[in-house]
């Protein structure tokens, strides 16, 4: 013993010295002693750092926890310039706090800022001719600070303040254009030139559209390459060009297209697809395809709904298909729908957004894009009238300045239907053909599990799944690898994930028992061909095609569960494995039956309360919280154990002359067997006409009761049961028909080898 302690004094003395302080010492041979280096021995650097990309609320917070982080907050412009303002909207209150921010460059408060004076939205003012006047010229300087940023996007202030204008002579819009324009005049700036040029292209006038082009050419001056753009296609768009022009227009394009403008790189792609390649070689011309293909990357859509607790893929699917019907009713193009598409996913990814928002995130999403893309746009107050005037005017009005500053302006960025166009065109592509391919791809969109892979890798997907319905000869042709770099074995993985979720699936059952199939019904029209009527092919085939094998790597994410092996229910999965699964391809299947589950209270009185309105806050705070989330409780729905059905609704879905807005007292529930070789007519809920040989589709359908007095909203909802996260399981029902997915047949084949052993025990 004292040869132990006379060690341990000795090592302790070691330790102690400076000479050998690399000498470890046990926790328990010596009392452990607190540091004394605290918080507040950090350098500035990092506290600043650690306080940086806060939520406005958390700053203000910060400063009353200690004087020296109120001293730091206050001195530093950099923890204002990057404080966040979500959920958050102009009032009185918190004036100061949104003017320090807009002082500091932050573009999210300069955004709500310029929309709050503009629209009249949130702060106090009167609608004399004086106030517009003061208002207009207050948004047209933070609009003109943030079009002077340098944020290497494309200016879209302008949207806010597009004709048509108020004929009465007070117009706050007019006000603002005004005072942009002569901010150009006395200090030129590309953007701002940018924005007054396409306002002005608006107007149907003479003496505008010249003023309009003389603001694009002094914004080309001074750098704007999609000015350059805009100047490109008046002078080469649509015209019928000889050769000599044709080169000299190629080789313009070229040169804005290193501007960084990506509409004149989408329209150069496409010129290389015709085979014009402008005095350079076939070679370089692939090479820069090949580039921009290969630059483009996943969505991600996939994975917001993973940490989400209350949205679900299923809301999303009915959200998009509404938008859907929305742009066909206004006529919109397939970039408008696009693009809106990609402006919610991209806000849900930023964004904690309550389900009793998402149809005012689309629709405002959709005002934003109709005015930024076209020129027939949806007024403010038809996008209130379009959700059964579920949301008023402000709501809107605050919603586009949720998303405009959220995403800090970028509008428009590369889709797939972008890429579809590119590839038709470099697969020489007929009409029919073309139709069929940008089908399938809007029939992606409805699918969140899509946002896994990249743009340019679905739409060359898209095109391969529409040359092999309609037989040609070579699907993939060695020209396509050469151009896009994706070889056939790349995309045999995406094309069978594509033909599983929108063909082999079923659609969604809204609340009303209509099956959502608003682009199967957009592309049924004779001047779409009617491709969505095509027969299309069973799993067995496209492997064939294909020359894959039986076994097959399917998506990340997609899971079956099948709780009655004999049954072979399929359903949406509500498994607890993340790995991937492989798929196995068999020729016989039984039939199936779907069983029904009893009734079970949907929502409680809290989740149809309604829409929490954008009120000004008491004395107790500055902000609003217009945008909270809805609370529930997660016994809210009795569902049956052996149930694996769901339902989605959208209060405010369209669906011809008919209302919509009010959601029913309950849910039917229906339940149909399946039958073997029927034919699948337009009622198919897989979205698609299938083979003769396989059975008519079903479609699994809830019955839920609510509790309370139903209000009239849109609500989103999913029947879910605890500890199971949304993307686990699949949100519409399956076809059950030969084109099932080969999964369920494997499962089968393991259910009767493990029954067949038991027996012979």
């Amino acid at each position: 013993m004292f040869v132990v302690n006379s060690l341990l004094k000795s090592l302790g003395q070691l330790q102690k010295s400076p000479e050998n302080a690399f000498i470890p010492v046990h926790s328990h041979v010596r009392p452990r002693t607190r540091s004394s280096v605290t918080m507040w021995h950090l350098p500035e650097e990092i506290c600043l750092h650690l306080l940086k990309h806060l939520h406005i609320k958390d700053l203000l917070n910060m400063k009353i926890v200690h004087p020296y982080f109120n001293d730091l907050i206050n001195d530093n412009n950099c923890l204002w310039a990057s404080v966040k303002f979500h959920n958050c909207w102009p009032s009185p209150a918190n004036l100061h706090h949104f003017q320090r921010a807009a002082n500091a460059g932050n573009v999210e408060s300069l955004v709500k800022l310029g929309v709050a004076y503009l629209y009249h939205e949130g702060l106090p003012c009167d609608t004399d001719y004086q106030n517009i006047t003061v208002n207009g010229t207050k948004a047209a300087q933070l609009f003109s600070e943030i079009e002077t940023m340098n944020l290497k996007i494309e200016p879209f202030t302008w949207l806010f303040i597009r004709p048509p204008w108020s004929p009465s002579g007070a117009c706050c819009k007019e006000q603002v254009f005004t005072c942009m324009k002569k901010s150009v005049d006395s200090n030129p700036d590309k953007q701002l030139a940018l924005c007054v040029a396409k306002t002005l292209q608006l107007m149907e006038n003479e003496e505008r559209q010249s003023e309009s082009k003389h603001y694009l050419e002094l914004s080309v001056r001074l750098g704007s390459g999609s000015a350059a753009y805009l100047l490109w296609q008046q002078k080469f768009s649509n015209k019928c060009l000889d050769t000599a022009t044709e080169l000299t227009s190629i080789r313009e394009l070229r040169d804005v297209t290193s501007m960084g403008c990506l509409d004149a790189s989408l329209t150069l792609c496409d010129f290389y697809s015709r085979g014009i390649y402008g005095g350079i070689h076939r070679s370089q011309a692939a090479s820069y395809m090949k580039e921009t293909f290969q630059s483009s990357i996943p969505s991600g859509t996939h994975k917001i709904f993973k940490s989400s607790t209350n949205l679900s893929q299923a809301m999303r699917y009915i959200l998009v298909d509404w938008l859907v019907e929305v742009a066909g009713m206004k006529s919109f193009s397939n970039q408008t729908l696009h693009t809106a598409v990609s402006v919610v996913d991209r806000f849900l990814a930023t964004q904690n957004v309550p389900r009793a928002k998402l149809q005012l995130l689309g629709v405002a999403a959709m005002v934003v894009c109709s005015r930024f893309l076209g020129k027939d746009v949806i007024t403010v107050r038809e996008a209130a009238w379009l959700t059964d005037n579920t949301y008023k005017y402000e709501d809107v009005v605050r919603m586009m300045g949720e998303i405009t500053a959220s995403l800090k302006g970028n509008i428009r960025i590369a889709t797939n239907l972008d890429y579809v166009k590119v590839v038709n065109v470099l697969a020489g592509m007929d009409a029919k053909a073309s139709c069929l391919a940008e089908y399938i791809c809007e029939l992606c969109v409805l699918q969140s599990e899509m946002g896994q892979y990249s743009p340019t890798e679905i739409a060359c997907s898209s095109v391969l799944l529409a040359r092999l319905l309609l037989k040609s000869e070579e699907p993939w042709p060695s020209q396509m690898e050469e151009f896009t770099g994706f070889p056939l074995e790349d995309l045999s993985r995406c094309a069978f994930h594509i033909h599983e979720k929108c063909f082999l699936e079923g659609s969604v059952i809204d609340h009303r028992e209509i099956t959502l199939q608003a682009v199967k019904q957009k592309y049924g029209e004779e001047k779409f061909f009617q491709v969505s009527s095509i027969e299309i092919m069973n799993y067995e085939e496209l492997c064939s095609m294909l020359g894959v094998t039986d076994f097959y790597l399917n998506g990340f994410d997609l899971k079956l569960r099948f709780r009655n092996y004999d049954e072979l229910i399929v359903s949406p999965c509500r498994g607890k494995s993340k790995g991937r699964r492989t798929a196995q391809r068999f020729s016989e299947r039984e039939n199936a039956a779907t069983p029904s589950f009893e009734k079970g209270p949907f929502f409680n009185d809290s989740m149809t309360s309604g829409y929490e309105g954008d009120q000004e806050d008491d004395e107790d705070s500055m902000f609003d919280d217009s945008f909270s989330p809805i609370k529930s409780d997660s016994s809210d729905l009795a569902f049956d154990s052996d149930g694996d059905t769901y339902s989605a609704c959208l209060s405010s879905y369209i669906q011809g002359n008919s209302s919509y807005g009010t959601i029913p007292d309950s849910f039917g529930v229906s339940s149909p067997p399946c039958g073997t070789n029927l034919y699948c007519g337009n009622s198919s809920s897989s979205g698609v006409s299938c083979s003769p040989v396989t059975s008519s589709p079903y479609s699994k359908k809830a019955k839920c009761n609510f509790n309370g007095k139903i209000s009239d909203i849109p609500i989103f909802s999913e029947l879910n049961t605890p500890n199971t996260s949304d993307n686990k399981r699949r949100k519409s029902a399956r076809t059950a028909t030969k084109m099932t997915s080969p999964n369920a047949l494997k499962r089968k084949k393991r259910s009767s080898t493990v029954t067949s052993k038991s027996l012979c025990d």
